[in-house]
């Protein structure tokens, strides 16, 4: 088995309203990325499980694999046994990621890939966790990013210089770790959040102003207003004192 066979007949692992399928895999982009760059006992670690799961066993990886459904991880384990794939070295955690990583004792994971659960807030909680237990040098890869979640992260990442973008494609992001502060800092040494919040943004401050009007909260926008005008001819248009 090599990484073109494993594309060009992709076993169907997820299960989509009760049928099995394939749709659920990585890229191939990304799937040649993790051949290209996985080498024989690499310390890797990914959240959700899959046809990548199949690539870290058969490039030899010491591979942390979480994932909350056991029968998925079944399926995966009969595909290599019956590809003559080891998956020995692959350390299944059935349990969810929020819940498994801040367990994880390891550290100096050379490879992180986030995969799992794509509503909010996981991504970011993934990201939390994996940023602590990841070398710098190490390379971070958020999959789907045609889901807000995991697209947002990838903007805030984009915004911090612990975190370099490698390489970019139409589902992937993939980042180098540069720094171990971002994860730790206030929201006033961030620029993605400072730039967005209403105490420097008169692009925040407008849209909070709308989506009052649509809460249909007439009181506060009205005094919302008052005090926009109180601080505009101040000189500070909405500022409040920092905390």
């Amino acid at each position: 088995m090599n990484i073109q066979n494993l594309i060009a007949n992709p076993p169907k692992f997820h299960i989509q309203n009760e049928q099995a399928t394939s749709s659920w895999k990585l890229a191939d982009e990304e799937l040649l990325f993790l051949d290209k760059t996985i080498t024989e006992g690499m310390k890797t670690i990914e959240t959700g499980a899959g046809i990548s799961t199949v690539v870290f066993a058969m490039k030899g990886a010491e591979h942390t694999c979480i994932v909350p459904d056991e029968k998925l991880v079944d399926r995966i384990k009969s595909f290599c046994a019956e590809s003559n794939i080891s998956y020995a070295n692959i350390n299944f955690i059935i349990n969810s990621s929020e819940s498994a990583l801040p367990q994880i004792g390891d550290k100096n994971f050379q490879l992180a890939l986030i995969d799992g659960r794509h509503g909010f807030p996981t991504p970011f909680i993934d990201w939390f966790y994996i940023a602590n237990i990841l070398n710098i040098g190490g390379i971070l890869i958020i999959d789907d990013l045609h889901i807000w979640t995991c697209e947002l992260l990838m903007q805030f990442l984009l915004s911090e210089k612990d975190w370099k973008l490698l390489e970019e494609t139409l589902s992937a992001a993939i980042f180098i770790k540069q720094g171990d502060r971002t994860q730790y800092k206030e929201y006033g040494e961030q620029p993605f959040i400072l730039e967005r919040s209403r105490q420097v943004s008169l692009v925040a401050k407008l849209s909070y102003l709308v989506n009052l009007l649509k809460r249909k909260n007439f009181s506060l926008f009205l005094n919302t207003v008052s005090l926009g005008l109180e601080s505009l001819m101040a000189g500070k248009f909405g500022d409040k004192e920092k905390r």
